[in-house]
């Protein structure tokens, strides 16, 4: 890191498909190098065919230097992936305020030693437009606070307490940043997913970062990840058509920088690519 203080942390956008993974790999490395990135988390979910991840592919994503992952709710794709999220030493979680979350695989939060910093990572689904069977994340952010604060490991003290990462996977631009509102007093960072569209509202909400949809990587020449041929068949007619990655064209590669002085956020950046 730059001084025991400063800290440069990259997000980035849900990685789609095969097009997503070679975006991350053609330009991870001069990124880390140019704004001399400490950390970095992804979004992953997405990253095998489209739908979910394996283990294979989140070593895959390590070894472009990727150092943490989070999913939402294609997490569960990959039925073999069930298994693996068992296994708490994988750098991923997945959404923490599912129905029954003490009963599923995986994890929805990570407490993370770096040395001279500890980072919390956390995962939420939105309720509005979604399908899954989960509880309001406002709750259960503040059940899990509370936790924490008997615990002892947080404080109203926000300079005492670790870094706090919030990637909400979530449809509406409305739930995302009243959420965002919702805490940003106690987080340092607010990284919003899941629509594949990156919005042009980085800013700090107080000392926190926030951005209300990271954007993704994958095929620039589609809808979402998938070709557009399939996407306007299922939009016009009733007889729908499996969704299929765009494998050719141009690619799109989205990501946030955000800085920290000590605990406060500095500065957040968008930082997008086409690569052709």
């Amino acid at each position: 890191m730059q001084d025991s203080r400063n800290m440069n942390v990259l997000f980035i956008g849900d990685i789609s498909a095969r097009p997503g993974r070679e975006s991350v790999k053609d330009v991870l490395s001069n990124i880390k190098q140019h704004y001399e990135v400490d950390f970095v988390i992804a979004n992953c979910e997405n990253a095998a065919g489209g739908r979910g991840v394996t283990r294979a592919i989140l070593k895959e994503l390590e070894s472009y230097g990727v150092d943490f992952f989070t999913a939402g709710d294609h997490v569960w794709a990959q039925k073999q992936f069930h298994e693996d999220l068992y296994d708490l030493n994988l750098p991923i979680i997945r959404p923490l305020n599912y129905e029954g979350n003490a009963q599923i695989p995986g994890k929805g939060y990570k407490l993370i030693d770096l040395g001279d910093k500890r980072i919390f990572i956390l995962s939420f689904l939105g309720q509005g437009f979604m399908r899954e069977p989960v509880r309001s994340p406002f709750w259960v952010f503040d059940e899990w606070w509370n936790a924490r604060v008997d615990e002892g490991i947080l404080s109203d003290d926000k300079s005492s307490n670790p870094l706090i990462f919030i990637d909400f996977h979530a449809e509406t631009t409305a739930e995302k940043l009243t959420f965002g509102w919702y805490v940003h007093s106690r987080v340092s960072a607010f990284f919003g997913t899941h629509t594949h569209v990156a919005t042009a509202d980085a800013r700090l909400m107080g000392d926190m970062a926030y951005v209300t949809d990271v954007g993704m990587c994958g095929p620039y020449n589609a809808s979402l990840w998938v070709n557009p041929s399939i996407t306007t068949n299922n939009f016009m007619f009733p007889m729908k058509e499996p969704y299929k990655a765009e494998l050719e064209g141009p690619r799109i590669f989205n990501s946030v920088l955000v800085t920290f002085e000590g605990k406060e956020a500095k500065s957040i950046k968008r930082i997008d690519k086409i690569l052709q």
